[in-house]
């Protein structure tokens, strides 16, 4: 499917907002599918949202986590269920925005067949290198990685992941050849770095903060275009020169997901709910300290962001020429 056809899918996707108000709801549970482990970052986001908008929708909301491929086995699932309001997916931007490009073979199309139903929270990755790598800073690492060619390395979560593709972003900036190293989820990147398997990493900022803390790791930037308030003292992206700034505007998100064909009326109230929860001070905080702070948007503007996000990333990943065939 074509980039633009793409588009245009998404603009009809994208659900009409009936006013907020009450919305007769079944006693059944929520199912809510989350496409990673027990304990990732996603599955805490998908249990405190559960515990918020049960009580807000009157009903029982429970996790299930259907992990693999990436979130592909999860949201497979939501795409074929019915769209009676009683399944939903938390998912990050490479659900939508990645896959259709990613994975040429899907039995769905993530456009049209995922309602978006809110934006939830951002979250960033770090370029990080071992305590002992030669570069303090930045600019030390682009000069170093021009010196060693394709013998310097990065890691990312997984191949076709934000993390893999930031990297090319960041050839495409500097002028570096970085050569790309996949693995299978933060545990592996992680220790990779710190047995100096590979020279730098693009892990998640929430998984690297003890790392930091105890002189193992160091961050040389962050994507965004704001520093962490967990990471003070490293620079974004954006801050770092306009030769960056693609990947200072790299926004990277989680946000909850319905089956295409579901209500826009059980729509509105489903996003009322989770963003009514996310924009309690006590979850904002929690959030916001496992480097999650809350980025809402209700379902229109969140269609219209994945729209943009597709405009901004499709290029990238087509001119990769990467792909899975599953």
């Amino acid at each position: 499917m074509t980039l633009s056809r793409r588009l245009a899918l998404a603009g009809l996707a994208a659900p009409a907002l009936s006013p907020f108000g009450a919305h007769a709801q079944s006693g059944r549970p929520i199912r809510l599918l989350v496409g990673f482990p027990p304990g990732a970052s996603l599955d805490i986001l998908a249990r405190l949202l559960a515990e918020g908008m049960a009580e807000r929708l009157g009903r029982p909301v429970v996790v299930e986590n259907r992990a693999g491929a990436g979130g592909l086995v999860a949201a497979e699932a939501l795409a074929h269920a019915s769209g009676d309001g009683e399944m939903l997916m938390v998912a990050p931007i490479v659900v939508p925005v990645f896959f259709p490009f990613v994975y040429p073979r899907m039995t769905f199309d993530p456009i049209k067949d995922l309602a978006p139903v809110a934006r939830l929270t951002a979250f960033n990755f770090a370029l990080t290198v071992k305590r002992d790598h030669p570069a303090q800073n930045l600019a030390d690492f682009i000069t170093w990685a021009r010196e060693k060619g394709e013998n310097a390395t990065y890691g990312s979560l997984s191949a076709g992941t934000p993390s893999h593709f930031l990297g090319d972003l960041f050839n495409q900036a500097t002028g570096c050849k970085l050569r790309h190293i996949p693995y299978r989820g933060s545990a592996p990147l992680m220790t990779a770095l710190l047995a100096g398997e590979v020279d730098s990493g693009f892990p998640t900022t929430g998984t690297i903060v003890g790392r930091l803390q105890d002189g193992s790791l160091r961050a040389l930037a962050i994507t965004g275009d704001t520093r962490s308030p967990l990471l003070p003292d490293v620079p974004s992206f954006a801050e770092l020169g306009p030769q960056l700034r693609q990947m200072g505007e790299a926004v990277l998100w989680y946000g909850l997901f319905a089956p295409g064909h579901t209500a826009a009326s059980t729509i509105a109230n489903q996003a009322r709910a989770a963003l009514d929860t996310i924009a309690l001070p006590e979850q904002s905080h929690r959030l916001t300290q496992l480097d999650m702070p809350p980025l809402p948007l209700g379902p229109t503007e969140f269609a219209a962001n994945i729209q943009a996000d597709v405009r901004r990333w499709g290029p990238l990943i087509e001119a990769s020429g990467f792909r899975i065939e599953n």
